[in-house]
């Protein structure tokens, strides 16, 4: 029955470097794969950001419905239904849809219903970990509304966070340092949660969670969860954010691998890790994981997410010569990933911010950036005249910059450049 199959399917949107997998993962297997999506009519699959440029025409079967209806879905996949052999969903706002055809495809590995209500609400998530492992959690509420800020300095104290349940790039959170900057920082995210939800095309609903703010370093690792539960971890990388550089955002300044840690420090980081996927119970999956080792030396858990790590790919490639991507694959096939351990060389992937809210001007500094002994790309995900501003107010970077190399010292220089050179000019 398995060698008929061969439907990889994605859902609501993928990226070309998705596609790019699949045709090298046929090599791999030495078998022939065809692809799939399913979206909404309202999606174009063509469209910026990210660049996607013709990449509608690269699948072999384009399936529009409305994705809310479990009727119009089920309507729409019977004729491929029996030849899926893998399904994806990389996006948090798509995930509602994935829930919808883990009924519908009982023959393919995908994790369960419940699992992946849990792990795409933060406060659901949250409570699962207060309930088993409580040691991997900060404290935490749910904010029904404005007035909640006097609750949630008894409950949580300062200082506090408060971010969006299903929201990604630290989109709409903030820190609050006392009671009057809660005030203000609520009625601004209430403000504005609604039209990021709607950006994103997310069927969530528009929810606020609390939490006690960790002061400590953050870091990420990704995990294979194969049918059988079996968890395999991706080296760890480290997260290099806007508050670390003296910004007050919480976007991801930079992605570093190798994080720089000793074996027994990413021993804790897995072990928690560990718990977190135990308490969640998703399988036939790859999971992001974000945790913070505090001040202290504690690992907590920020979240986890049902997909890889945003560059993860590209990073892990560089670095370790691992192929991501592919070993999502295998592993949702119930095979064994590939996970050399081995640094190759050292890699950074920045999302550069303005200083402030405007309209883009201008990207000053490209060319200086291209020189660098470790430059490899670049990407500008905001056109001039685009209103850019910090994530904290729901905008996503200006720009992108991938740097790599195997000189550490070289590598170190012009990791520290790339903040002198770039500078981004709104009005």
């Amino acid at each position: 029955m398995l060698k008929n199959k061969n439907i990889i399917l994605f859902l609501g949107s993928a990226y070309n470097s998705n596609l790019d997998e699949v045709r090298s993962f046929e090599k791999s297997q030495n078998k022939k794969f065809r692809t799939a999506i399913i979206t909404s009519p309202k999606i174009n699959l063509n469209e910026k950001p990210p660049k996607q440029k013709g990449m509608e025409e690269r699948f072999d079967f384009v399936l529009r419905c409305d994705t809310k209806d479990i009727k119009s879905i089920a309507k729409i996949i019977k004729p491929i239904k029996d030849e899926i052999i893998i399904v994806f969903c990389y996006f948090e706002s798509w995930m509602p849809l994935y829930a919808r055809l883990v009924k519908l495809l009982p023959n393919v590995n995908m994790p369960t219903v419940k699992s992946l209500k849990i792990c795409n609400s933060k406060f659901e998530m949250r409570k699962k970990f207060i309930k088993l492992y409580p040691e991997i959690t900060p404290k935490f509420m749910l904010v029904k509304n404005l007035n909640d800020y006097e609750i949630i300095a008894k409950k949580i104290k300062f200082l506090c966070i408060t971010k969006p349940l299903n929201l990604t790039k630290s989109r709409l959170v903030v820190k609050s340092n006392n009671l009057e900057e809660l005030k203000s920082n609520l009625k601004s995210t209430f403000s504005k949660i609604q039209s990021v939800y709607k950006k994103v095309h997310s069927e969530s609903e528009p929810l606020v969670l609390a939490e006690e703010y960790l002061e400590g370093d953050l870091y990420s690792i990704d995990a294979y969860v194969n049918s059988k539960s079996k968890i395999y971890f991706t080296p760890i990388v480290r997260v290099v954010t806007g508050k670390d550089i003296g910004i007050d955002d919480f976007f991801n300044y930079y992605r570093l691998t190798p994080a720089n840690l000793n074996s027994n420090e990413e021993k804790k980081a897995q072990i928690v890790a560990r718990k977190a996927v135990k308490a969640t119970g998703p399988t036939s999956i790859t999971l992001h994981i974000e945790l913070t080792k505090t001040k202290t030396g504690v690992w907590k858990i920020i979240e986890l997410q049902t997909r890889p790590g945003g560059y993860r790919n590209e990073m892990l490639k560089l670095s370790y010569g691992i192929k991501h991507y592919e070993n999502d694959f295998l592993n949702r096939m119930d095979k064994k990933p590939i996970i050399p351990k081995k640094v190759k060389s050292y890699t950074a992937v920045f999302e550069i911010f303005p200083e402030r809210e405007g309209k883009l001007v201008s990207v000053k500094g490209i060319e200086k950036m291209r020189k660098l002994k470790s430059f490899v790309r670049y990407e500008q995900a905001k056109k001039i005249g685009e209103m850019c501003g910090f994530s904290r107010d729901g905008y996503i970077y200006v720009l992108q910059v991938v740097l790599n190399g195997k000189n550490r010292k070289v590598f170190e220089g012009d990791l520290e450049r790339i903040g002198e050179i770039v500078r981004i000019v709104v009005k």
